[in-house]
């Protein structure tokens, strides 16, 4: 039950990049083939690992991203590591919060090619997962010069819009974000998608629904994104739109998470015992738990605020984007604890603003 904390998009090396590829069965089939008669082909070992990914990231499951670390582990282990093998194992490491790992072969890749946009966009976004704001937004800085400008511009908004520029970061990324029909669809879906994040922040719901709505049209395999439309729906008590959005996606843990949620509030049970039933079974094969969803799931399900105050601060020592900071206020709201002042100090020293906080009890 591992969630993959949102990745970076992919930079294009080129307008000839081509990036519609076959399904990804056919795909890893033929790559693997390739590689079992010539383990020394880079090319099939870097194609292979990015299939791994981008199955990954469509559907949570934890064991792609072991994957790509078995495929690159015999690159990445060498003196002279290829500068993709080693971006795109740490995506993989990050993916499975291994941060510290991930961290350090970033910086091995910017050694040997100090002018890569995709190792310093990876690394703005692993930064600002860990809350080291200031940093990611100097990692965001160094691709100025060395890719597509919106891409910089708007690591830039991303990055300021979490340290107390949040509403003039919106505005800008708006100016971004404009229609523009030579956009790489990822790209774009990855634009929109922070506008919405920004525009929830900001207490500006139809906003972000329109900016979720936008992004998943360019991307409709997007389940990162198909969930923060869902969380908007909850804190709007829209349960029967997450039902909606989510029936039939309930592979991927955290959208199994949200469903649970809804029928809650609609009386049901059916995904609260997938949920109970996945969460005993990786305990028992002892797979890492996402403790930011499942704090969610002993605060909004269980109501358990105590058990879920215990994860949240146990995920805040590791990670801080938005939703980890919004299940910690919850619970530490609910426990009545004072881990809200906690928080309070933490917001006010990187000016975070965050109008789902609500005013402490």
């Amino acid at each position: 039950m591992t969630g993959a904390a949102l990745a970076a998009p992919y930079i294009p090396a080129s307008d000839s990049t081509v990036l519609t590829q076959v399904p990804v069965t056919s795909q890893v089939q033929r790559l693997r083939r390739t590689l079992a008669n010539d383990p020394a082909n880079l090319d099939a070992a870097l194609e292979l690992s990015r299939a791994w990914l981008s199955a990954g990231r469509r559907d949570g499951d934890p064991r792609f991203f072991s994957y790509v670390q078995a495929t690159l582990a015999s690159w990445t282990g060498r003196q002279d590591a290829p500068v993709d093998a080693l971006i795109l194992m740490a995506t993989a490491l990050q993916s499975t919060h291994r941060f510290a790992e991930a961290q350090s072969l970033l910086e091995r890749a910017l050694q040997l090619d100090p002018r890569n946009a995709q190792a310093w966009l990876t690394q703005a976004t692993l930064l600002q997962v860990l809350g080291d704001f200031t940093a990611a937004e100097n990692a965001c800085r160094r691709l100025i010069g060395i890719t597509d400008q919106r891409i910089a511009l708007a690591c830039i908004a991303s990055a300021q819009s979490m340290h107390g520029k949040l509403d003039s970061s919106y505005r800008a990324l708006q100016r971004v974000a404009q229609d523009d029909t030579r956009m790489d669809t990822s790209v774009r879906s990855w634009l929109l998608g922070q506008l919405g994040e920004m525009a929830v922040r900001l207490d500006d719901g139809d906003a972000a629904e329109r900016h979720f709505a936008a992004a998943l049209l360019a991307n409709p395999d997007d389940n990162y994104l198909k969930g923060e439309l869902a969380d908007l729906y909850l804190r709007r008590s829209q349960p029967a739109a997450v039902i909606e959005l989510l029936a039939g996606l309930e592979a991927q843990d955290a959208l199994l998470l949200r469903l649970a949620i809804a029928e809650r509030h609609l009386g049901g049970t059916r995904w609260t015992s997938m949920y109970e039933a996945r969460y005993r079974e990786a305990l028992r094969d002892g797979e890492s738990i996402h403790l930011r969803e499942h704090a969610r799931y002993l605060l909004e399900v269980r109501g358990d605020a105590m058990a879920a105050l215990q994860a949240a601060e146990r995920n805040w020592r590791v990670q801080r984007e938005p939703a980890d900071i919004r299940i910690y206020w919850q619970a530490a709201t609910a426990a009545r604890s004072d881990s809200l002042d906690v928080i309070m100090r933490w917001a006010a020293a990187n000016g975070y603003q965050d109008a789902t906080l609500r005013a402490r009890p």
